[in-house]
């Protein structure tokens, strides 16, 4: 009698006291993106009945989203109300500096240095307080997911995704690391998650995700791999996104993104990560030129992605939580997903989900 009221005990303080359906944990592996900036505008209060019917268990705003701080605290404020899990609710940006950055100096943001610019012209030190102004500022606004840092190295400085965008900190391993790692730490003081990416690695590519097919096979180095591997032995590592590129020697048919090979074999099984692996944005042409929605999603989850983001930046689909979930249940009982595969990513994201400091307004 004891060992059970202990077992019951155990999983209550690790949060499945409360039964929890398929359609539910479901729901915590998409997050989408939106328009409007207003609560009162129809996409914005549909996103907050998704929230409220637990169909969703993310948000990602761009700066579409954001015209100003008192605005934006009020929209995240809204959306974070709107969530009736015990669980926040995943409410993400990409907030690198430099050119990625949605919190803009027009609208009343402080202005954040690119990686490149802060590595090649500043030191450690000033890396930490231009870091821990972006997390205090990001958390002040109810963000608690950021997608950054860029852990690409910069072995190609025209790659027009990374390093023509001075979004690689550099080409030298141990310089990435050292000031990702500032991010990160920075990051995590605030109760604010990282998202190490574009995992295998995206500095030494020729073309962009977001518009093309993007082969990186003949350029691309195995010491792209070594971020990753100090992060993961160090745990220090939140999550980790993986971009749209194909490696052939990796996987001959599928990118990153949608092999089995590369997630699973490569960063769950070599570099031992069992954390949360998110997906690029699903709907970047890399993906949604050559796969439909049902065989991307499948073959995702079927790679061992947890949270499959749909920014609706390039393409604005209001239906996409529904069509997701239409894809996944029928997948589940069609067989051609297994309960235990949704119930894996269920439990990765509810333990990171348990880590943010719950003191949202």
């Amino acid at each position: 009698m004891k060992k059970i009221i202990f077992l019951f005990l155990l999983f209550a303080s690790m949060g499945f006291a409360k039964s929890v359906n398929l359609e539910q944990m479901i729901s915590q592996m998409i997050l989408v993106g939106f328009s409007g900036t207003k609560t009162d505008e129809k996409w914005v209060l549909q996103i907050a009945r998704d929230i409220k019917d637990e169909k969703i268990g993310g948000v990602i705003l761009f700066a579409k989203n954001i015209h100003s701080p008192t605005q934006l605290k009020k929209l995240n404020s809204f959306l974070q109300q709107s969530n009736p899990s015990a669980y926040p609710l995943f409410i993400a940006i990409d907030e690198e500096g430099g050119s990625v950055q949605r919190l803009t100096k027009e609208n009343g943001f402080h202005d954040e240095l690119g990686a490149f610019e802060l590595a090649s012209k500043h030191t450690l030190k000033d890396a930490l307080e231009e870091y821990t102004k972006l997390s205090l500022e990001l958390h002040s606004y109810g963000f608690n997911l950021n997608f950054a840092p860029v852990v690409d190295l910069n072995l190609n400085p025209n790659s027009p995704a990374i390093g023509a965008k001075g979004r690689s900190y550099s080409e030298k391993e141990e310089i990435v690391n050292a000031y990702a790692s500032i991010f990160l730490e920075a990051m995590r003081k605030e109760g604010v998650l990282s998202t190490l990416k574009h995992f295998p690695g995206h500095g030494s590519a020729t073309s962009d995700t977001h518009h093309s097919f993007t082969d990186i096979t003949d350029t691309w180095q195995y010491e792209e791999l070594k971020p990753y591997y100090n992060f993961i032995k160090y745990n220090q590592v939140d999550s980790v996104m993986v971009g749209h590129l194909v490696h052939k020697g990796f996987d001959k048919d599928l990118p990153a993104t949608l092999s089995k090979n590369i997630v699973t074999g490569i960063l769950r099984e070599k570099l031992g990560f069992d954390g949360v692996v998110i997906s690029d944005d699903m709907q970047m042409k890399a993906i949604s030129d050559y796969y439909t929605l049902e065989q991307s999603v499948l073959k995702a989850v079927d790679a061992g992605v947890d949270i499959l983001l749909f920014s609706n930046y390039f393409s604005q689909d209001s239906n996409i939580v529904k069509r997701v979930h239409l894809i996944l249940s029928k997948a589940l009982k069609d067989g051609k997903i297994s309960k235990q595969r949704i119930e894996k990513s269920y439990q990765r994201i509810i333990k990171l989900k348990e880590r943010i400091k719950n003191d949202i307004d």
